[in-house]
């Protein structure tokens, strides 16, 4: 009896170490085993009945995570995103500012136009993945719609950066008219707007600029002008108004003059008598021209 009740007890003992064992299994595979990600794939944990919900620490390649949460059927499941380089290309073309206007003062008329082409490469920065996925809804099936989206609107805000900054003097002056240093202006912009993002690359692709001496050269030809037909204006407006000040006293004089003739008519015999003789006294009077 004795010995039958210790082969029990070794049996239940067994039975109560494999349990545990089996336990300890489950744990690692729903637990460990499953968390396990290949390289360039990164997943954001969602528990739903057991937990908070999304998980606002990221799950990395190649790290050791355990969810006790993914013992109990269905609470537990992770969103995997497969994270690597994409690229795209933007253009810009335009002209320097007041170009038309600077261009006419120069033979040939030159074109002040200028193209700028490059392309970016970027990536998810993965730390962000947690917040995408709660707040933006970023899911593995719909990435593709978020990848289009985000990249219409970086090439919206690079395209809008750099028409401002080219009509801009005082920053085009700063660097020279050079393009290439306005690179890290951009990318600083851009990733202040995109934070969810890493730019890898920025390399350009063509690049046309304008002879910036010659804009130069037209823009002095410029405003010379622009002074010289000013000093002109007001040499004519001075002149127009010495006329009217003129104009307006042999006017103001002849009024005295009828005002006189009204009241002493028999001077007006007097005049003609001596209009030769009195010519002195009475003084000549050439009335203004009403045409003007």
């Amino acid at each position: 009896m004795k010995k039958r009740s210790r082969v029990k007890a070794r049996i239940k003992g067994t039975f109560i170490f494999l349990l545990i064992i089996a336990a300890l299994g489950a744990v690692f595979y729903f637990g460990y085993y499953q968390f396990q990600l290949p390289p360039d794939t990164y997943g954001v944990i969602f528990t739903k009945w057991v937990g908070s919900g999304w998980n606002q620490e990221v799950v990395k390649p190649g790290t050791n995570h355990i969810e006790w949460e993914g013992l109990l059927p269905t609470n537990l499941k992770m969103e995997k995103f497969t994270i690597s380089p994409r690229r795209i290309e933007l253009s810009v073309s335009g002209e320097l500012p007041s170009a038309d206007s600077y261009s006419r003062y120069l033979e040939g008329s030159p074109d002040f136009s200028y193209e700028y082409r490059f392309s970016l490469s970027y990536t998810i920065n993965p730390d962000f993945l947690p917040g995408l996925v709660a707040d933006e809804f970023l899911r593995s099936a719909n990435i593709e719609n978020w990848y289009t989206d985000i990249e219409q609107s970086m090439l919206l805000d690079g395209i809008t950066f750099i028409n401002k900054k080219s009509t801009d003097d005082a920053y085009m002056s700063r660097i020279s008219y050079n393009f290439r240093m306005m690179e890290d202006d951009l990318l600083e912009e851009l990733s202040a707007r995109h934070e969810a993002v890493d730019f890898l690359k920025f390399i350009p692709s063509k690049m046309r600029i304008p002879d910036l001496d010659l804009y130069s050269e037209g823009k002095r030809q410029y405003f010379s002008m622009a002074r010289f037909n000013e000093k002109i204006n007001m040499d004519a407006l001075e002149k127009t108004a010495e006329r009217l000040v003129e104009e307006s006293a042999k006017l103001e004089l002849l009024d005295k003059y009828g005002a006189v003739f009204s009241k002493y008519p028999e001077l007006i015999n007097y005049y003609a008598i001596f209009q030769e003789e009195g010519k002195d006294m009475v003084p000549e009077i050439e009335l203004p021209d009403i045409t003007d």
